[in-house]
């Protein structure tokens, strides 16, 4: 599925803004300010909803009007359809796909996958496990036949069912043993998924990486061991994989006391993390800036070319990389992007830097000015 026409109205600085004809490869240039990482963010928005830079949507909606709207034509195989987004200062949401109303957020699951790699992308080996949890999770959502986002929305309640008894020392059994029984639950169900999901992207990553390297050579890693180990930390001792509702129910019943001491529930898939590590140490001190970029660059390719293996149309929004990565890293990664058969829009303030070099395998590029922004609008280069 391809989007071939992009619309927006009071998104940002871009009162109206339409980016029309779009191809396999979208090239987006104009200086700082102009509205680029504007147009990612509206697709990353129709994708799930919300922003990538703001969790407050009234500072994404233009200040003299009540909403922003985001509209896209996707191309399947020619049934084209139009997808669209209305969110208001009143917390309203609108989601629309093909002129029916969709029910809920669930409803976007696999319709249309994107994946971003921008600035912040880069924390995902230094950060907190938060940020490495919601890359698992990506993944994991965008399987529709999953249910993730069900098992999740349910296994949240009753943590925070049970941490609320806990707080107020209520470790009566029978108070506690409801809540328990369904974080036990769905919580296996969920480390399940995760599990399944990791062992993927990671056998993906391994297929990118070793084309990384062809093209980088084994100077760029400083002679460390170039094979990243990544092992998955469920939030809690399944046994790799062999312990299941019952091994967690069991945890949570004898973790009460601690837990009530603590105020919160210490162990669960909450509280699951990636563990990255090169040469025996952990990755994110071996590792120079450039390399950790390219490692989290080929992270996230692996996990889009793992749902473009099972049957999915993935986007791939690319914002600012050049200022990101040196000439050689860039012209490594997008060998590899070039090869995956997702649609790319990436960004650039100078138009010299989104060259076609990047895409050698590419057939099909446009390039989209972005003018300033009392203008607001994108023009497609002849």
């Amino acid at each position: 599925m391809l989007i071939r026409e992009l619309h927006l109205s009071h998104f940002r600085n871009l009162a109206q803004a339409s980016l029309e004809d779009l191809d396999q490869f979208n090239l987006i240039h104009g200086r700082n300010g102009s509205g680029k990482t504007s147009i990612l963010e509206a697709i990353h928005m129709l994708s799930l909803t919300r922003s990538f830079r703001s969790r407050q949507v009234e500072s994404i909606i233009q200040f003299d009007s009540p909403a922003l709207v985001v509209r896209a034509l996707l191309d399947s195989g020619g049934d084209r359809r139009n997808l669209g987004i209305q969110r208001g200062k009143d917390k309203s949401l609108v989601l629309k796909y093909g002129g029916e109303r969709l029910r809920s957020f669930t409803d976007l699951s696999g319709l249309l996958p994107v994946q971003l790699i921008n600035p912040d992308s880069f924390m995902l080996l230094e950060g907190a496990p938060a940020v490495r949890r919601q890359f698992l999770d990506w993944s994991v959502f965008h399987v529709k036949h999953l249910g993730f986002y069900q098992e999740w929305s349910r296994y949240r309640k009753a943590l925070k069912q049970r941490n609320a008894l806990l707080r107020r020392g209520k470790l009566s059994p029978s108070m506690l043993a409801p809540w328990e029984e369904e974080i036990a639950l769905t919580g296996a169900k969920i480390t399940a998924m995760r599990r399944r999901q990791f062992e993927l992207t990671e056998k993906a990553y391994q297929a990118i990486s070793a084309e990384l390297l062809a093209s980088l050579g084994d100077a760029s890693f400083q002679g460390h061991d170039v094979s990243l180990s990544m092992r998955f930390s469920p939030g809690w001792d399944d046994r790799e994989g062999e312990g299941g509702e019952s091994s967690l129910l069991q945890i949570l019943e004898q973790a009460r006391e601690q837990d009530a001491r603590q105020g919160f529930t210490r162990v669960g898939p909450h509280r699951a993390d990636i563990r990255f590590s090169m040469s025996g140490l952990p990755a994110q001190d071996v590792l120079s800036r450039g390399q950790i970029k390219t490692v989290v660059c080929a992270l996230k390719l692996a996990q889009a070319k793992m749902l473009i293996a099972e049957g999915l149309d993935v986007a791939l929004l690319l914002d600012d990389l050049p200022a990101e990565l040196d000439r050689q890293r860039r012209a490594a990664l997008f060998s590899v992007v070039s090869q995956l058969g997702a649609q790319v829009f990436a960004t650039s303030i100078d138009e010299s830097d989104l060259d076609e070099a990047w895409f050698a395998c590419a057939e099909k590029v446009k390039r989209f000015h972005v003018e300033h922004c009392c203008r607001g609008n994108a023009e497609a280069e002849k």
